[in-house]
C-alpha cells in the first residue's frame, strides 16, 4: 500500500485474514481485518472497508472487554474511514463555489464529535503505555476532527492547532516517515487557513517536506496527496509555488489511476472543476 499498489494491497490484505482465522490467534484474527479494511478503505470500497472495521472492533471488545474500542494504529485507520466523508465535505467547502455550495453538513459535525470522543480514549491507552506512534496519532485524530468541524461550521480552526502540533511533533520523534507525511499534510492545510502560506513554518514548508519524504520513499499514494493538497491549497496564489495547479492536479489524476487509489476519486474530481471555473 505504502508503494502505490491499491490491488495487490487488498489481496494481500485479504489472505492475510483467511490465514489468521486459520491459526485461531484472537489478536491476528481481528489485527488483519483492520489491514484488509484499510486496504478496501484506500482502494475506494468504503462500505466493504466498514463494515470489517466493525467486525473487528466486536472482536477487540470480546479479546479486551475493558478496551472495547480499535486503538494504536488500527483505532487511527478506523478513524480515518469515520472522517473520510466529512474530510471531503470540508474540501468542498473551502473551494471555489459553486464546488462548496450544496454541501450537505447534516450529521457531520457529529462525526467529527464522535471520532474525537473515540480518540481521547485511546489517546488514555497509548499514553499510558508510552507509545511514542500511537500517542502521535490520537492527536492528528484529534486535530483533523477539530479542523474539519471548524471549517463545516464556521468556527476557529486555531482550535485543532494544539492537537495538530502535537501529532506533528510526536511522528517526528517517532521517527515513522509513513505517518509523518500525514501529519504534515493536515498541518499545512491548517497553516494555509491560518494565513500562513510561504516561508518558514508555513504550509509550503509543510508541504515540500512532505514531498521530499514521499519521494524518497518512492510513496505513491501520499505523492498524489500532495498534488492534491497544493492545488486545492494554492490554486488562487499570485505566486504559485510549484508547476502549476493544472500540472499537479494531471499528475494526481496520473498516480491516483496507476494506483487504484480509488478514494480519491472525488476529491480530484472536485478539484479539477474548481480549477476549471477558477481560470475560466
Amino acid at each position: 500500500m505504502t508503494l502505490g499498489d491499491a490491488a495487490g494491497a487488498v489481496a494481500d490484505a485479504a489472505q492475510s485474514v483467511i490465514h489468521a482465522d486459520r491459526s485461531d490467534d484472537a489478536f491476528e484474527r481481528m489485527s488483519d481485518r483492520t489491514t484488509h479494511a484499510d486496504a478496501l478503505h484506500q482502494a475506494g470500497r468504503r462500505a466493504e472497508a466498514e463494515a470489517l472495521f466493525r467486525e473487528a472492533e466486536r472482536m477487540q471488545a470480546e479479546r479486551q472487554p475493558d478496551h472495547p474500542l480499535l486503538y494504536s494504529l488500527r483505532g487511527f485507520q478506523y478513524c480515518d474511514l469515520l472522517l473520510a466523508a466529512v474530510e471531503h465535505a470540508a474540501w468542498r467547502t473551502v473551494l471555489p463555489a459553486p464546488a462548496g455550495s450544496g454541501v450537505r453538513n447534516e450529521g457531520l459535525a457529529e462525526a467529527c464529535r464522535a471520532v474525537s470522543e473515540r480518540a481521547a480514549q485511546t489517546l488514555k491507552i497509548a499514553e499510558h503505555n508510552r507509545w511514542l506512534l500511537d500517542t502521535a496519532l490520537d492527536h492528528l485524530s484529534l486535530g483533523r476532527a477539530a479542523l474539519y468541524e471548524a471549517i463545516l461550521t464556521g468556527a476557529d480552526v486555531r482550535r485543532a492547532q494544539p492537537d495538530i502540533e502535537q501529532a506533528v511533533a510526536g511522528l517526528h520523534h517517532a521517527g515513522t516517515q509513513e505517518f509523518t507525511v500525514r501529519g504534515l499534510l493536515t498541518r499545512a492545510w491548517l497553516r494555509c487557513l491560518l494565513g500562513a502560506r510561504s516561508g518558514p513554518d508555513s504550509a509550503q514548508a509543510d508541504l515540500d517536506e512532505a514531498w521530499d519524504i514521499a519521494e524518497r520513499g518512492s510513496m505513491r499514494l501520499h505523492l498524489a496527496d500532495i498534488h492534491l493538497h497544493r492545488a486545492r491549497l494554492f490554486h488562487a496564489a499570485t505566486s504559485y509555488p510549484w508547476d502549476s495547479p493544472r500540472a499537479d492536479l494531471a499528475a494526481a489524476r496520473k498516480l491516483i489511476e496507476q494506483c487504484g487509489y480509488g478514494r480519491r476519486l472525488e476529491e480530484l474530481a472536485d478539484a479539477e472543476a474548481a480549477l476549471g471555473r477558477a481560470r475560466t
